[in-house]
């Protein structure tokens, strides 16, 4: 029984032996596949090509970038002024010509007549001897000037004229209020009312100074009285409370309109950042299939078709990327129009922010990669430096364009439209803005990429290193695997012989005893000599396995 549980666990440590060397083969073959690719990216570092090919990609990607940010910079504010160029004296005056206003001002008429109509800011009924008056609770002068209004693209007398902002008053109230909010007219209540005062005190003393007779100078002192008196009769609640009704209506109006041109502007906006950067790309990927057909020294039309092909193929590839531009193209015209009114100061504001706002993103898309998670810091503030010198790049390319159209409009020629891009000078300013801004960003590129290829070199080196000491480590681990197993199995094979002797004894022990008490000497003198036979062939079976073993072993040292 013993030498049985000794031959089991024998057995096991064997089977475990032999499990942990195929681990250790598979180790060591992934190692090996490491250690390849870990020379392969030290071959793409030393590779000076490979930094021209960036330096170049930046430059082309920002002679793009620079299109699709000025054909979608203008804001909603300043295509409305461009698209209607119209002072406030030429808009007032057409505001009391609109249909809705004359049709309210007819109902106010006929109100009148019928002796229903009330003083909105004063709460007193309009006789029909008075002279009633269509206010504009809101003041045209006010909506013509409010911004949000030209993002929504209304008019002025769209918002003037609604049913919330017409108000009936006296003629005195009306003239009095003038271009004035409600809130304005009412601030400053207390110093008008005493003006008030004294003009019709003054206008009185000139009534007693005339040459009228006593009847029409009372006439016209009465008319001086009422009409102070109408002015002074208006109620600061019932003025606030037309106000209130009036802008809750406009600016309701305002801030759905408003939205839904946000939206269709950045959609819009969006789609022609897309079209503009697959056009480059794929006009750089004919390109440079092209340029790569010109290089061969067989050429074809089936192989030109290749290059064809493989640059489509590339082209579809960087649709992910497309999508992302146009993304950031929709959230940064969101952004540009919600501060819009501060941003149509400027006429590159709302580009600077697209800039700004794809870089961000682009930054932020880097950090949260899986991939750059492990990398040195230094190495993240060097690509995150990249993403800002192309940022800065794109900004001075914004200013030098606008400094080179200006100086081209003055060269006869250049003020030639182009449908959809502006005029010529435009163009070719453009153009001349991101070649400059485009040398000195891959300059400076150029540095930032031999820093980061040093790094990454240096980092890679110390790789191989780590990974070449894991393979001798591994190795190691073979070779004791290997002499344990020797070890176990020679352990096992002379346990086996140990056995086999000792069985060949007892039964040559029972043989001995069986001539001295058996009469069948014969038979089993023949049985022992065979058990012994079959005895010495296992024996020399193991021996031969164990040398065999042992060879092996020579050999892996």
């Amino acid at each position: 029984m013993t030498n049985k549980n000794n031959l089991m666990a024998l057995e096991d440590d064997e089977l475990n032996l032999q499990e942990a060397e195929e681990l250790l083969a598979m180790q060591l073959e992934d190692s090996f596949k490491d250690l390849e690719l870990l020379q392969n990216d030290k071959e793409i570092l030393k590779n000076p090509d490979n930094l021209g090919k960036v330096i170049l990609e930046e430059v082309w990607k920002q002679f793009g970038n620079q299109i699709g940010l000025d054909i979608t910079n203008e804001t909603l504010i300043q295509k409305y002024d461009r698209e209607h160029p119209e002072a406030y004296g030429d808009i007032k005056d057409s505001v009391l010509q609109d249909a809705a206003y004359k049709k309210a001002n007819k109902e106010m008429t006929e109100q009148q007549k019928s002796g229903t109509l009330k003083d909105t800011y004063t709460g007193k009924d309009l006789k029909v001897s008075d002279k009633a008056n269509l206010d504009h609770v809101v003041p045209r002068k006010e909506l013509y000037e409010n911004q949000r209004r030209k993002q929504a693209n209304m008019g002025v007398s769209e918002l003037a004229n609604k049913k919330e902002n017409l108000k009936p008053t006296n003629e005195s109230l009306n003239k009095s209020k003038g271009a004035k909010s409600n809130q304005e007219y009412i601030d400053k209540r207390k110093e008008r009312e005493t003006d008030l005062i004294k003009q019709n005190e003054r206008a009185n003393k000139k009534v007693d100074e005339s040459n009228l007779s006593d009847a029409d100078k009372r006439v016209k002192k009465a008319e001086n009285n009422k009409r102070l008196n109408d002015k002074l009769a208006a109620d600061d609640e019932m003025m606030k409370q037309a106000d209130k009704e009036a802008r809750k209506a406009i600016n309701r109006d305002i801030r759905k309109n408003a939205t839904k041109q946000a939206g269709k502007k950045a959609g819009k906006d969006a789609l022609k950042t897309m079209a503009v950067s697959a056009l480059f790309a794929l006009s750089k990927d004919m390109m440079n299939g092209l340029i790569r057909f010109l290089k061969q020294k067989s050429k074809s039309f089936k192989l030109f078709l290749e290059e064809m092909k493989q640059s489509i193929k590339a082209f579809f590839s960087k649709i992910t990327s497309f999508l992302k531009n146009g993304a950031s193209t929709f959230i940064s015209t969101i952004i540009s129009e919600i501060f819009g009114p501060i941003v149509s100061m400027f006429k590159k504001l709302a580009s600077l922010i697209k800039q700004g706002v794809s870089s961000l993103m682009e930054a932020v898309h880097y950090l949260r990669d899986k991939n750059n998670r492990n990398k040195p810091l230094s190495v993240k503030v060097a690509q995150i430096g990249k993403i800002i010198t192309a940022a800065l790049a794109g900004g001075s390319a914004i200013f030098l364009g606008e400094v080179f159209e200006k100086f081209l409009l003055t060269v006869p020629g250049f003020q030639t439209p182009i449908p959809l891009m502006g005029t010529l000078a435009n163009i070719i300013g453009l153009f001349l803005a991101s070649l400059v801004s485009g040398v000195v960003g891959a300059i400076i590129l150029n540095l930032i990429e031999k820093f980061i290829a040093k790094k990454l070199e240096a980092d890679q080196q110390q790789s191989t290193m780590k990974q070449n000491n894991h393979i001798l480590h591994i190795q190691d681990a073979q070779v004791a695997v290997a002499e344990a197993n020797v070890s176990n199995f020679k352990n096992n094979e002379m346990q086996k012989i140990f056995e086999v002797n000792a069985y060949g004894n007892e039964q040559i022990e029972q043989s001995l005893n069986r001539i001295f008490k058996d009469e069948a000497i014969e038979i089993v003198q023949i049985q022992s000599i065979d058990v012994m036979v079959e005895d010495q062939k296992e024996l020399d079976d193991a021996e031969l396995e164990l040398l065999k073993l042992q060879k092996e072993l020579e050999d892996l040292l």
